[in-house]
């Protein structure tokens, strides 16, 4: 049982990009009207509740941003079992979150918000992150860009290599990719990747995290992109199949980076067409994984943020002398409002306290 006369305040913090989930695994605190005897209150950062009874067994209570605090306090009086709780910091960022490439759109896709529009693009720079958990079969795309089924922008692998596909025409980058002999670029490990095209260049540019190359292709000079089309995470067009895998921080940007710019990219730095963050997509929620260690994330420590608990005692003044518990009932006419009738009878209560 806990204590009678106590006020203690607990504070959880978590790292920014992150929510506290706090569940109530026992719950039983004196019940009354209003809680006004003993109560547990939790300050999720916008709005304070208060229980008491057994209302909050089994529930749990999500905090607005990165701090929860929760206060309990008890009178004189009544003690009772108390509460047992577990918490939880919960990932909401995607900073902190990879997103599994769904393989059938039975179970959802990955796809921009219907608030992001593209433009036309005639230049580009794509940057993103990216694992291959089993060695696809066929045709495989990491994203696709498209209007109506056609494919007007995407990478993957066909039978030529790793293909950059603009309108149709492909270019093979794999000279850039796979400079040490291997036949995939992706493996189980996140691997950094940007791509870079002008329409005014018979090049493609190719950077990841130790090489920036130029590999040929004359064919994408002068094409436009057009505007207004989906964006997805792997592709579902015939012929072709998601990567089997994982993509961390998409961003795209509708201008050809110089490779000083794209050696310098930093997580601050966000896509202006694309950005990764929530509200740029639509993603189902069982694809979302939370990680520690991602590239752009926030380190989560090894044991839970909490500020030292503070329980002190009340009504020191009153300490060793002999308390009275009474009920008051209220009848009246008038339609007074509850909260003034409350106010009311604790001022009655208090002068005539002080001269007992």
């Amino acid at each position: 049982m806990y204590p009678n006369s106590q006020d203690c305040k607990w504070t959880i913090r978590a790292p920014v990009g992150f929510i506290i989930q706090v569940t109530f695994l026992d719950f039983d605190i004196e019940e009354a009207q209003n809680c006004m005897y003993d109560s547990l209150s939790i300050n999720n950062g916008e709005t304070v509740s208060k229980f008491c009874g057994i209302t909050a067994k089994g529930l749990s209570f999500n905090s607005a941003a990165n701090v929860m605090i929760i206060t309990f306090g008890s009178d004189f009086s009544i003690q009772k079992k108390g509460f047992s709780a577990t918490y939880n910091i919960v990932a909401v960022s995607l900073r902190n979150q990879k997103v599994a490439i769904p393989q059938n759109q039975s179970s959802g896709v990955v796809t921009i918000s219907s608030k992001v529009s593209v433009p036309s693009l005639t230049q580009l720079t794509v940057c993103f992150e990216a694992t291959e958990t089993n060695s696809s079969e066929g045709n495989w795309r990491a994203f696709s860009y498209q209007t109506s089924n056609r494919d007007l922008l995407s990478f993957g692998k066909d039978t030529h290599g790793h293909v950059l596909s603009v309108l149709g025409v492909p270019c093979i980058l794999d000279p850039a990719l796979l400079s040490h002999g291997g036949k995939e670029f992706f493996t189980e490990s996140f691997q950094q990747l940007c791509i870079i095209w002008n329409n005014r260049s018979e090049q493609v540019f190719v950077s990841t995290k130790n090489n920036y190359q130029a590999v040929s292709c004359p064919d994408a000079k002068d094409l436009t992109i057009p505007g207004n089309g989906n964006l997805t995470l792997g592709s579902y067009l015939t012929g072709t199949v998601p990567l089997q895998g994982d993509i961390y921080n998409f961003r795209l940007w509708d201008f050809a980076m110089d490779s000083s710019t794209v050696a310098n990219l930093s997580c601050e730095d966000k896509g202006n067409i694309i950005n990764w963050e929530n509200d740029f997509w639509n993603i189902p929620s069982w694809a979302r994984k939370a990680e520690s260690n991602l590239s752009c994330g926030t380190s989560l420590p090894t044991t839970p943020s909490t500020e030292p608990t503070t329980c002190e005692k009340l009504a020191g003044v009153c300490q060793g002398g002999t308390f009275y518990r009474i009920s008051i009932t209220v009848v009246s006419d008038a339609d007074n409002d509850e909260l003034k009738v409350q106010s009311l009878v604790s001022s009655w209560v208090s002068i005539h306290a002080l001269y007992r």
